[in-house]
């Protein structure tokens, strides 16, 4: 499919559904330490941006790499814990939207203290 908005837009379209459940941030997560929530996703878009069309010298359609970044306090090793939980949601939406989506567990960062799951997107767009 080829979108008629911004990527970060479209990644938006796709993840609205959850934003009641979990909070939804696009390009960074901007509270302050002692309101940073439980689980949260965080949406990048443009991490690659390349051409995929040209017409008459120009690119006409661009295609964008793009991620959505499940982010949950904590180590998360149980199928039943909010991480694994909200990681379900999310990977329905996708589903459920027919997006073509490569899955990585990013597993426990000991720096941030929270387990991290990502979904790579490419949308592919009209600029």
């Amino acid at each position: 499919m080829i979108y008629d908005k911004e990527p970060i837009e479209v990644l938006w379209d796709l993840v609205k559904p959850l934003s009641g459940e979990i909070e939804v941030y696009k390009r960074a997560m901007d509270e302050d330490e002692d309101s940073i929530p439980d689980s949260y996703i965080l949406l990048r878009s443009d991490m690659t941006d390349t051409p995929k069309l040209f017409g008459d010298g120009r690119t006409l359609i661009r295609s964008s790499d793009c991620d959505i970044i499940l982010v949950t306090k904590g180590v998360n090793a149980n199928s039943n814990d909010l991480h694994n939980i909200n990681k379900t949601k999310v990977d329905a939406v996708l589903d459920l939207a027919g997006i073509n989506y490569a899955s990585y567990d990013l597993g426990y960062d000991d720096k941030s203290k929270s387990t991290q799951h990502t979904w790579n997107v490419t949308i592919t767009y009209q600029k």
